[in-house]
């Protein structure tokens, strides 16, 4: 997933440095997530870490003075974790740091429990996390160092406020990466009928990865399925996908076919079902199920078009399409593919 990164998240947390870089109140924000002296919060020297690895990691931002890293920040919008997330971040930081993820509030739940997780294995001194009551969700791990999640609005609210007025261009930068932030999870989970009509493009190819990544998360979080083979993007002839699960004695993939991706068929997503140790009595009633439920999820479709052809009975591989919504608001959206996945989940659960 990393490798699909674009440079507008970058843009994003290399405007978090500029601000730091630039602006007292920033630095203050910042450093008070730590244990670091107060007196010493605006002291702290913030450098991009995003070009240069370390033994810890590559963190994009680093708060550090006399040679103690006190605050790291990471800017995660749909990425996977690193290798290095958390545990080697949290190494690196002194006794008293502090770890600070930034996504949106769509994914703060889930990168918590992945989170704490990897905290939990790694040995560093496990704790739930707690909400503080302002936004932050905060862990404390061995050594007093926090580790932090929270979304952008609300780390940039209280960065608004800790100005109070007292620097207006301060205001005016806030107002503008705001704007970028906002546009960057929006887009994310929301598409315009143009979109989906004009198919795969430069612009388009990222959205529908991290839709698809909607999807995984679901499947990940839902008692029906259990994640077979390690997540990692794979290319069969053309048809891409992440994570491979199994529902029952079944298989499911989830991922998108840019092939297919046209104004006939204006959907980035699409499901299969690999069924090679589906005993012959089932096979039928598994293959009416599987039509039935690809017919009633294209119907939903905001695009009647010529719809798809449903693979033949006799076949060990079968695929359907995930239609997205075209101009919903995100919250919609979501929950649209929350539904089709449920269905598509309890269809195949029937089928035990």
């Amino acid at each position: 997933m990393d490798q699909f990164v674009t440079r507008r998240e970058q843009v994003a947390t290399a405007g978090l440095y500029y601000l730091a870089r630039e602006y007292p109140p920033v630095r203050e924000v910042l450093g008070a997530l730590s244990a670091v002296d107060p007196a010493d919060r605006d002291r702290l020297l913030y450098r991009p870490e995003a070009v240069v690895a370390d033994a810890h990691g590559r963190p994009d931002i680093v708060g550090e003075r006399g040679g103690e890293r006190w605050v790291v920040v990471e800017g995660k919008f749909w990425a996977r974790l690193t290798d290095a997330q958390p545990c080697g971040y949290l190494r690196g930081v002194s006794e008293g740091g502090v770890v600070l993820f930034l996504c949106p509030s769509s994914r703060i739940e889930r990168l918590c429990a992945e989170l704490a997780e990897r905290v939990r294995q790694e040995g560093l001194g496990y704790d739930e996390f707690t909400p503080d009551g302002t936004g932050l969700q905060v862990m404390t791990t061995s050594g007093r160092r926090h580790l932090v999640v929270a979304s952008w609005p609300v780390l940039l609210r209280r960065i608004r406020a800790a100005g109070a007025g007292c620097f207006p261009q301060l205001d005016f930068e806030v107002d503008q990466l705001e704007g970028l932030v906002g546009r960057l999870e929006k887009e994310l989970v929301e598409w315009s009928r143009a979109e989906l009509e004009q198919g795969v493009t430069r612009d388009t190819f990222r959205k529908a990865v991290t839709t698809a990544e909607l999807l995984f998360e679901g499947m990940d979080r839902d008692a029906r399925t259990s994640r077979t083979g390690n997540p990692k993007w794979v290319d069969r002839e053309g048809v891409y996908f992440r994570a491979r699960y199994a529902v029952g004695g079944l298989h499911l993939y989830v991922g998108y076919e840019p092939e297919k991706w046209s104004p006939d068929f204006p959907t980035p997503l699409t499901f299969g079902i690999w069924s090679p140790d589906v005993p012959p009595e089932l096979k039928q009633p598994l293959h009416r199920a599987y039509t039935g439920l690809a017919a009633r999820l294209w119907a939903g479709s905001d695009f009647p078009g010529p719809g798809f052809t449903p693979a033949h009975e006799a076949a060990n591989w079968w695929w359907g399409p995930i239609p997205v919504a075209a101009d919903r608001p995100a919250d919609e959206t979501r929950a649209r593919l929350t539904d089709g996945l449920d269905e598509l989940l309890g269809t195949l659960d029937a089928l035990r």
